[in-house]
């Protein structure tokens, strides 16, 4: 669970308070702590030193300075309790990066990831801190475990203890197909409601020059690494980069093979008829997909980890710029054969960091987290300052002053609060954060809604048994075999895509049953049965992430 994200609309409660803590002194002697019997429990604690990792999106841009040095860091560290070194790891290989660092044993105090096999990984390999001895030096997140007991019990091992620190989100639309509805109109062509029509008008507008320019320079659609997966979603097939494809039948877990046949086969289609761009292979996080959409070149753009805002405010006005008259809308996953699915919805209950066991100063990592969890702290790192980045709406929330300020200032430090909870009042959600006031927000606002009733459907299936970050994490030795298999498996798909007539899809599938039953993946359906037959009352399936959409709609109405 990601990839990218600008936070600007991310709200929480509007109180900015910053400033250091002042002790002030007097000669009356009844007013010291000697004199009137209490001891002084709260001397200043010494400032440590701790270093903590950060996703490198590269977002900073140049004026602002680097991950490692910029205007937050440095606030960070003028306000903050201890002094902190940030460590960027590039976010498409920070798992790689971080193995790496850990078998060097120069891992940093802090560790900042989503992925779930890597965190469970080094819980495996007694590489982490148990924090329950800790949580004293961290009451913002005690009040949470308290407030949500849901981070409590996604972030206790099986030992019974407390190891990683999380957060509570909005359940909001994640993995999105945007479509071009001028592009449509131009070339009279209707919403496409299945696949097949889906099929139909990408190929229109690869090929009817919709853009008007006399030339061959449009794609129907994009995939890359991450917006690959969401396409999977369409056929129920929930593989990614991280995950093979799982589903239940008959109360088994079962893999999706079916399922994966027909992704495979449709995007080696969307490959064969010159839909996408050839080259999609090379786009490993979909920069260049994002910049062809922006540039007015792809007529179904597949984003994988929306950031409304940004997408709805700046993006747009970038798309408008240079392609006037561009107009876009949420595009429901069309129907397959296996039924009607909507998007990965962003998990709202996400676990993001972990605690180095060979961390010397445990109470400076804790004191530093708490800090980081503050209110004013989170509207700080988020929003930015007030009056300069931001104002207080009619409605008692934070909005934009300038966005493209914004952006350029604040929005590439959303990481630097990676675990902060933001789904514990009204200003945190999305709808929040426009100002109707303004013409552009208004349009970017109504463009949220529509998006929140075409995916936020629990009429449609969700794509797998959970969102990804809640399935359940192989052993070591067993990881060893999915993490091989899904390479494998992965290559042979490819391979599949991009070889016409040489290899077909149903090839590739034998093929990777084959590599499946060789590299022992019935150990890992006996596993994932095992897990299901344990755990199917009380893990977070996607009924429950279904019942917070419902719950976090009626309590922000």
């Amino acid at each position: 669970m990601n990839k990218k994200k600008l936070w600007m609309g991310m709200g929480l409660a509007a109180v900015l308070a910053m400033g250091t803590t002042l002790t002030g002194c007097t000669d009356k002697k009844e007013s010291t702590p000697a004199a009137s019997g209490k001891t002084d429990d709260k001397a200043p604690a010494k400032r440590g030193d701790i270093t903590v990792t950060m996703y490198d999106r590269g977002a900073v841009p140049a004026s602002e300075g680097s991950y490692e040095e910029n205007r937050w860091t440095k606030w960070i560290n003028q306000n903050g309790p201890v002094n902190v070194k940030y460590v960027p790891v590039l976010r498409s290989e920070s798992t790689k990066k971080l193995n790496v660092l850990f078998a060097s044993g120069s891992a940093p105090d802090i560790i900042n990831e989503y992925n779930t096999p890597f965190r469970n990984g080094v819980y495996e390999q007694k590489q982490l801190l148990a924090l329950d001895d800790y949580l004293k030096f961290m009451p913002e997140y005690q009040k949470l475990l308290t407030q949500f007991p849901q981070l409590k019990k996604a972030g206790t091992k099986p030992d019974g203890k407390l190891y990683e620190i999380g957060k509570l989100k909005e359940a909001s639309p994640l993995h999105v197909f945007f479509i071009r509805t001028d592009w449509l109109k131009k070339l009279n062509l209707q919403m496409p409601t299945t696949a097949e029509e889906m099929m139909t008008v990408a190929k229109a507008f690869a090929d009817q020059d919709p853009d008007g320019n006399g030339k061959k320079d449009t794609y129907g659609m994009n995939i890359s690494t991450y917006s690959e997966t969401a396409l999977n979603e369409m056929f129920g097939d929930s593989m990614s980069k991280s995950q093979m494809s799982w589903g239940v039948k008959d109360g088994k877990v079962i893999r999706l093979w079916d399922n994966e046949l027909a992704s495979l086969t449709f995007k080696k289609h969307l490959y064969d008829d010159g839909i996408i761009d050839k080259d999609y292979i090379n786009d490993k996080d979909g920069a260049k997909a994002k910049q062809d959409f922006l540039n007015g070149k792809v007529g179904i753009y597949i984003n994988s980890s929306v950031s409304w805002f940004d997408f709805a405010i700046n993006d747009m006005a970038t798309l408008k710029k240079n392609a006037p008259g561009a107009e876009v809308a949420p595009l429901a996953y069309p129907k397959s054969q296996f039924g009607q699915f909507t998007g990965a919805i962003d998990n709202p209950v996400q676990m993001t960091t972990v605690v180095n066991a060979k961390a010397k100063d445990p109470e400076a990592v804790m004191r530093y987290l708490d800090f980081m969890m503050k209110p004013e702290t989170g509207i700080k790192i988020t929003f930015g300052d007030e009056n300069v980045h931001w104002k207080k709406g009619a409605n008692g929330c934070q909005q934009i002053i300038d966005p493209a300020k914004s952006k350029n200032e604040v929005g590439y430090a959303g990481d630097y609060e990676i675990f902060l909870t933001r789904a514990t009042d009204k200003c945190s959600f999305v709808v929040n954060q426009f100002n109707p006031d303004v013409s552009e927000q208004k349009a970017g606002l109504e463009l949220y809604k529509e998006a929140q009733k075409t995916y936020l459907d629990p009429s449609r299936q969700y794509p797998g048994i959970t969102v990804g970050e809640h399935m359940p994490p192989f052993p070591n030795d067993l990881n060893v075999i999915h993490t091989s298999l899904l390479k494998d498996m992965t290559d042979i798909y490819v391979k599949a895509i991009i070889s016409g007539s040489k290899y077909s899809p149903e090839q590739a599938i034998k093929d990777a049953q084959a590599a499946w039953d060789k590299a022992g993946g019935k150990q890992l359906e006996d596993y994932m049965n095992k897990w299901y037959s344990d755990n199917k009352d009380k893990a977070f399936l996607a009924k429950d992430v279904w019942d917070i959409v419902k719950q976090q709609k009626e309590q922000f109405k």
